[in-house]
């Protein structure tokens, strides 16, 4: 991964430490230990490297958390039993290696450091832009055709639950029918603008919240959603953050599965398109890959969830899903106009 610059507060504890020394064969005291900055996780996470050896390291830690950790540690074994799975069936698409330590707290895998040619963050050269954004799309395309028989899918919990998360979703409905929820979110959209670069497609998304025809318009294309099948697997979190690109090779590696589950097609294209547009990226020439009623429907679902409270003092995730919201309106009127 990316040297990041190091953060004592999400550096992984002794115990993990310990894990890390018995998987990289090497003292405790040995260790480099970097903290990974970037994301939205709860989770403790670091770089361990011993020699040449380097892991990735994911911990939960209750003590960061403001419950007693279930609903992580459920992620961390999922991620784990997804990734081993995945590595029979598209070994080219997880990393080599995972280990997840007895109590289940403590996650290892390989690492993908930038001297060795991967990269976490797009490229800023457009061309190479483009080629990245090509390589992502393929691969999460490829992987809606991966197929899991009946057992496989509940033992992983792949059951579908997006669709129905979103396509069911009352977020236009409270934007259309409450206005004090309407005029919240117009604020917070307001607010977040003042320092966002996208200030157009904030003030877009403003301007669609105070115009009834455009909200019913948007809201109808949203509920097409429904009748839209659950037949491609997905990771369903495809960003960036959870990506590693090696630009000499063309591979893909993804990570944090645990939301992985059974979309519409053209679910994981969508959210990743959303997400590059967030960072600024032209992502018209791939709109084709965009799911229509899918980018509608983000609309609503992340232009509700951004007024709600903060995860935790500093933590960036709503105003995260503000520009998700924003950026997410922006890319359904190209995809309109096409």
């Amino acid at each position: 991964m990316e040297t990041p610059p190091q953060n004592p507060d999400s550096t992984i504890t002794p115990r993990a430490r310990s894990v890390a020394a018995e998987v990289l064969g090497a003292p405790v005291e040995s260790l480099t230990v970097t903290a990974v900055s970037g994301g939205y996780s709860r989770n403790r996470r670091s770089i361990v490297s011993a020699g040449q050896s380097t892991v990735f390291v994911k911990e939960v830690d209750i003590d960061l958390l403001p419950s007693e950790g279930e609903e992580e540690l459920a992620w961390l074994q999922k991620e784990y039993q997804c990734t081993t799975r995945l590595r029979e069936v598209v070994p080219e698409m997880v990393p080599e290696y995972s280990a997840i330590d007895p109590t289940g707290h403590v996650l290892v895998t390989s690492a993908y450091p930038a001297e060795a040619g991967w990269h976490w963050t797009p490229p800023t050269d457009p061309d190479e832009a483009q080629k990245y954004m090509r390589a992502v799309i393929d691969t999460v395309t490829r992987l809606e055709g991966v197929s899991f028989d009946q057992p496989d899918i509940e033992a992983l919990k792949l059951q579908p639950f997006f669709r129905d998360e979103l396509a069911y979703d009352d977020g236009f409905e409270l934007i259309t029918h409450n206005e004090a929820v309407r005029t919240q979110i117009i604020e917070k959209l307001q607010a977040v603008a003042q320092t966002s670069p996208h200030k157009l497609q904030f003030g877009a998304l403003i301007a669609l919240f105070e115009t009834p025809a455009a909200l019913s318009a948007i809201q109808q294309d949203a509920r097409a959603l429904k009748d839209q099948p659950n037949d491609a697997f997905g990771h369903c979190d495809v960003r960036s953050d959870n990506l590693c690109y090696n630009a000499g090779t063309g591979e893909v590696k993804l990570v944090d599965w645990n939301w992985a589950s059974y979309t519409p097609k053209g679910f994981g294209a969508t959210e990743f398109l959303n997400d590059m547009a967030r960072r600024g990226y032209d992502v018209s020439p791939f709109l084709d890959s965009v799911n229509h009623a899918l980018i509608a429907s983000l609309v609503g679902f992340y232009a509700k969830r951004c007024i709600k409270d903060p995860l935790a003092p500093g933590n960036t995730l709503r105003e995260m899903q503000a520009e998700t919201a924003a950026l997410a309106y922006d890319v359904y009127l190209q995809k309109g106009r096409r």
